[in-house]
């Protein structure tokens, strides 16, 4: 007999709805207390969202998204900045992190719940294929854009599917390298991505895309699913939780009052990418404080905050700044799929050295 999941379709809601929602249903998740889930979910009105390790003032037009009316907030994983428009369909899965067939190596389990949509688009007739290491494409084209985060026993993976594309108000929404580039830069970003209205004769309803999706997670997973709704404790931890997902203090977090012409750094892995962010005390040599941000995935959350702390008032020599990270990484336990505590000192080691190169040129120009 085929295990039984959850199927919860909650519509169209609110970013910070759908963000506090993810938290609920993978802490109850990891407390026994809910069902395998599949779940589908839906923005109104339109959103942008930063990864929980991203700066909503380096990674969002705020101002024309308050003129807008589109909301902000800030999602429970990694990974990057996103637009998500009111077509958009978001597909996520509450799990176990062990048994159940899952893989135990991260690369590996995305790659399983990929081809699970994978099927699902083969459904409608798309033939689509997993990318490492966390897209979904059509012919060379990004469709899908996933990612995951554990948290205690259990863990959540989800996915955003384009089933249409506003690419121009999305550049404009988020700060991206494109948004500042000509109209001939814009239509080629454009060409790296597609959506269903592209690929298929005629627009399906949400409804049939959900069940194709469903069929698909179904026969890869080798489960059967049935329709529920939120249980009773899943309600309450979420009307409780909402607050917190709507104030100020969850959306900008940490980075809140982060100046835009601040000194940022970005360095470009096969993890990808990793923003830094340096103070130093050039006579003394010395890290005054690191702010690491960026488009990656990271666990446990407080890794980032600790290895920041661990290189406050530390020596900004290269060699100094490589010791005292990979120290830190070997004390510590952590889950980054395709990154290396040699991605993190390369990347700090390369904004002190442009931060000095920039302070020595600053001193030149005031002689």
């Amino acid at each position: 007999m085929k295990k039984r999941w959850r199927l919860l379709d909650t519509g169209h809601l609110t970013a910070a709805e759908n963000m506090a929602l993810d938290r609920v249903l993978l802490e109850c998740k990891s407390e026994g207390l809910s069902p395998d889930t599949l779940r589908f979910l839906q923005f109104r009105p339109h959103s942008v969202l930063v990864g929980r390790h991203q700066s909503v003032a380096l990674e969002v037009e705020e101002d024309y998204c308050r003129r807008r009316g589109i909301d902000i907030c800030r999602r429970i994983t990694g990974g990057g900045n996103l637009y998500w428009d009111e077509s958009q369909i978001g597909w996520e899965i509450f799990t176990d992190r062990r048994g159940g067939g899952m893989p135990s190596r991260p690369e590996e389990l995305y790659e399983k719940i990929c081809q699970c949509c994978v099927a699902g688009l083969a459904r409608l007739g798309v033939e689509a294929r997993y990318r490492p290491k966390n897209d979904i494409e059509v012919a060379g084209r990004k469709i899908s854009g996933t990612g995951g985060k554990a948290y205690g026993g259990a863990f959540l993976y989800q996915g955003s599917l384009l089933t249409d594309f506003d690419v121009d108000t999305m550049v404009k929404a988020l700060r991206l390298p494109v948004s500042k580039l000509d109209d001939k830069a814009v239509s080629s970003f454009r060409r790296r991505v597609v959506s269903l209205k592209e690929l298929l004769p005629e627009t399906l309803p949400a409804a049939e895309i959900k069940a194709a999706l469903t069929a698909g997670f179904a026969e890869s997973l080798g489960v059967a699913f049935e329709p529920g709704g939120l249980l009773p404790e899943e309600e309450r931890r979420f009307r409780a939780l909402l607050p917190h997902f709507r104030s100020r203090r969850w959306i900008y977090g940490r980075h809140d009052g982060q100046r835009n012409d601040l000194f940022v750094h970005d360095h470009k892995c096969r993890g990808g990418l990793i923003r830094v962010s340096l103070r130093l005390d050039g006579p003394r040599e010395l890290i005054k404080s690191a702010c690491i941000t960026g488009d990656f995935f990271l666990e446990p959350e407080r890794a980032v905050l600790d290895l920041e702390a661990a290189l406050k008032n530390t020596s900004s020599r290269p060699e100094r700044i490589r010791g005292n990270i990979l120290a830190f990484f070997k004390r510590a336990s952590f889950d980054a799929p395709y990154l290396t505590p040699e991605d993190f000192a390369a990347a700090v080691i390369a904004a002190a050295k442009r931060q000095k190169e920039g302070e020595h040129h600053a001193d030149e120009r005031e002689v």
